[in-house]
């Protein structure tokens, strides 16, 4: 009986808003669909939210004005790293405006709760938030009210943060008219809604937090981030698209390795090998003593020097694993010393006839020098470690290598391990445009 009074009331109360969508089948197997795209469990049920409000309002949009564009894939719900912390469809393209869809089950509260990173970050910003009621009993969807960024500037000084990063705002803030709202995305210039610049210092403080972050990360276990990190540590990962991403990976194993690779990558000034290509030494190269080589030649043979020896593994190289390396690749090496003398060779090229580039890393032990434990070099960029190669002491050549293809916006961070836990990692790699 007081389910069947509940559903009544459920009933009376949507009665009360303008205009309702089903929730029908389709919807529904959509936003199961959807919500299995991310890997930690216990986020699922957020992602199903997210996405039955999505297609809710979607198929409102279209019943009502079917004139303006909505662009799905523009959401943060079809973003793995971004729906895996955020409760709320942030980015949602609507003709020339981003909204950011609020869903709740909770339509008879005088409240909603607003994820704080939607109010206080410009990354997570949009023109305007809208209330989105589900409910599944009835089979049935409506648009709550929405407000407007600058609207919720304006009652900002009034929100108290919870301890769980949110805020309730009052529904009485929201306007409850959704014939304003189409009013508003068909006549309104963009620009009088005016949403904020994105910080410079983003990657200042990253760097500032990067060992506590380090530390923290691999012991949330999928918990929310607020149960352990700060607000300000919160930020630096909320606002890092590729820690999101991590995240959103770390159900795999060992990845404490390109954890602390990624943070590097994302904190360390990069090389950048394309000015190799015209001879040029940036800061970065000089600090850590690279040097440039020339192009080998028959007349430097006979001499014990870093160029007959690239030439001679380079050779081998070719013939042993069909590597072939372009004529226009330049060369550069360092010495370095992890409880053995070691030299690393870097070789690295564009790619004709393609917008990628090359890098080729190779890891010798000087002579006279051959160390008597392993030694590894691992190559990882932002998404994953891509290699791992062991210098043995029982091998019979005296060096390893890996070679990687990027392009533009890749960067290549290489670090050389001792099997007694000693490290040395270099600067990333790029090969980016001035």
């Amino acid at each position: 009986m007081n389910n069947l009074l509940d559903t009544d009331q459920l009933w009376i109360e949507f009665t009360n808003f303008p205009d309702t969508v089903e929730l029908d089948e389709d919807k529904i197997q959509k936003a199961i669909e959807l919500s299995d795209t991310v890997a930690n469990t216990t986020r699922k049920w957020q992602v199903y939210l997210q996405a039955l409000a999505l297609f809710s309002f979607e198929e409102w949009l279209q019943q009502r004005e079917p004139g303006i564009a909505i662009q799905k894939q523009s959401a943060s719900t079809f973003q793995p790293q971004y729906a895996n912390v955020i409760d709320a469809v942030c980015h949602l393209q609507v003709g020339e405006f981003q909204v950011c869809l609020i869903p709740t089950l909770f339509f008879s509260d005088e409240a909603v709760t607003f994820p704080r990173a939607i109010v206080d970050l410009p990354e997570f910003a949009d023109c305007f938030y809208i209330v989105i009621a589900l409910s599944e009993d009835l089979g049935l969807a409506a648009t709550q009210g929405f407000l407007r960024y600058d609207q919720l500037l304006n009652y900002k000084t009034q929100l108290q943060a919870e301890m769980d990063w949110t805020y309730q705002l009052p529904l009485s803030w929201f306007n409850r008219e959704p014939d304003q709202l189409l009013l508003y995305l068909q006549c309104l210039e963009p620009a009088a809604i005016a949403l904020p610049e994105i910080p410079a210092n983003r990657q200042a403080t990253l760097a500032r937090m990067q060992a506590a972050i380090f530390n923290l990360l691999p012991q949330l276990n999928h918990r929310p981030l607020w149960q352990g990190l700060t607000w300000e540590q919160g930020i630096a990962v909320l606002t890092t698209p590729d820690l999101l991403h991590w995240l959103s990976q770390s159900f795999r194993e060992n990845l404490s390795d390109h954890l602390s690779d990624l943070l590097q990558i994302l904190t360390q000034r990069a090389i950048n090998v394309r000015h190799w290509l015209g001879n040029l030494r940036d800061e970065v190269m000089q600090e850590m003593f690279w040097e440039l080589l020339p192009a080998s030649s028959p007349l430097r043979r006979s001499e014990a020097s870093p160029v007959r020896d690239l030439d001679e593994i380079l050779a081998e190289i070719s013939r042993i694993h069909q590597l072939e390396i372009p004529a226009i690749a330049v060369r550069a090496y360092r010495d370095i010393t992890l409880e053995h003398r070691l030299r690393l060779f870097v070789v690295t090229c564009p790619l004709p006839e393609t917008q990628e580039w090359m890098l080729l890393l190779i890891l010798q032990a000087i002579p006279g020098d051959r160390p008597t434990h392993n030694i590894t070099l691992r190559i990882s960029d932002r998404i994953e470690v891509l290699a791992e190669e062991a210098l043995q002491p029982d091998m019979m050549e005296d060096y390893i290598f890996i070679q990687v293809v990027g392009d533009n916006d890749d960067r290549f961070l290489a670090t050389i391990t001792s099997a007694t836990g000693s490290v040395q990692s270099l600067p990333p790699f790029e090969f980016s445009p001035d």
